[in-house]
């Protein structure tokens, strides 16, 4: 190999080892039970989507104030299927996954389910 060959390589490494550290730290951020169970890079990707669509549906249901009443609304969507970002179910949800608030959890498990 010639030096400037070598020097590709190093840089497209370096990228690679950039790229996975990047996937690593939005991993952690991810809730899932459990914790580290190991995802792919578009699991982490898809699983990160919903976790902002999640939170951005929280927020928006805390500055309406209307979280008991998405509660209500949400509720037939949970007979077909739940997903669960911090406690358990293996299931795969699609894009239309929602929010819905559980307020039989403790606080710190709290908001944390998605309708599918």
């Amino acid at each position: 190999l010639t030096r400037a060959e070598g020097g590709g390589e190093d840089r497209e490494r370096r990228r690679q080892q950039n790229v996975n550290g990047a996937f690593a730290e939005l991993r952690r951020l991810i809730p899932t039970h459990p914790p580290d169970r190991k995802l792919s890079k578009n699991d982490i990707l898809r699983h990160a989507l919903r976790y902002i669509h999640f939170l951005d549906r929280l927020l928006v249901d805390q500055e309406d104030g209307g979280l008991q009443g998405h509660l209500s609304q949400s509720e037939s969507r949970t007979r077909r299927g739940v997903f669960q970002l911090a406690e358990g179910s293996e299931r795969r949800c699609d894009a239309s996954c929602s929010a819905v608030p559980t307020s039989a959890s403790p606080p710190e498990k709290r908001l944390q389910l998605l309708t599918c």
